[in-house]
């Protein structure tokens, strides 16, 4: 076979590999090739977990949407399962309130003791997140806490370190809302997107 015979050969040979995919769609023939499927996010967390017969939660928090996070909220998931573990009850389906007052009026109708909203800024192996806790007995912040790098490195960082850096004011926040308070109005409307109130206390 001539050199003119061997190109048209090739020609066709590449022809009928590039009309066999559509070829077996239409006839449904199964294709060859393997084939990757990616499976469901898991989002239970988002999800308030009951507590279970003769376990008490140490205390009652709720983690706000953080402005920044990924479509999949990430980060405040891990914020969400971190303080799960530590037998916290946390809730992830509340809107952040308008004002101090609102908060301690929250506070007190459902005994939420902290709430914690978020942010993270920058891109790529460069980013911050920022953690805030509000206290619902002040309806003040009182405490933050800072993880800087990639997005894995941040949700692995909360996960290892971010008991360590607030437990023990979450613990201490959690004793005051325990004690008898004086019931203040129920918020009139809770609406998400608010700016802050105050600077971040550190």
């Amino acid at each position: 076979m001539g050199s003119k015979g061997w190109v048209v050969l090739a020609l066709a040979v590449a022809c009928l590999a590039a009309m066999a995919g559509p070829a077996q769609a239409a006839w449904g023939v199964p294709s060859l090739l393997p084939q990757t499927h990616s499976g469901p996010t898991d989002q239970s967390w988002l999800k308030d977990v009951p507590e279970q017969p003769g376990e008490r939660a140490r205390g009652k928090v709720a983690v706000f949407t953080f402005n920044g996070d990924d479509a999949l909220e990430p980060v405040r998931a891990a914020v969400v399962r971190t303080l799960r573990k530590q037998r916290l009850s946390v809730t992830a389906t509340l809107r952040p309130a308008d004002s101090p007052a609102q908060y301690r009026a929250m506070s007190c109708f459902s005994d939420l003791a902290v709430y914690i909203d978020g942010g993270i800024s920058g891109d790529g192996d460069r980013r911050t997140a920022v953690i805030r806790l509000r206290s619902g007995v002040t309806g003040q912040y009182f405490t933050s806490a800072k993880f800087s790098g990639s997005m894995q490195a941040i949700i692995g960082a909360i996960g290892a370190a971010l008991w360590n850096r607030v437990g023990s004011a979450i613990m201490r926040t959690c004793s005051s809302a325990s004690r008898p308070r004086r019931q203040e109005s129920a918020p009139t409307y809770i609406e998400a997107g608010s700016p802050l109130d105050e600077p971040i206390g550190s």
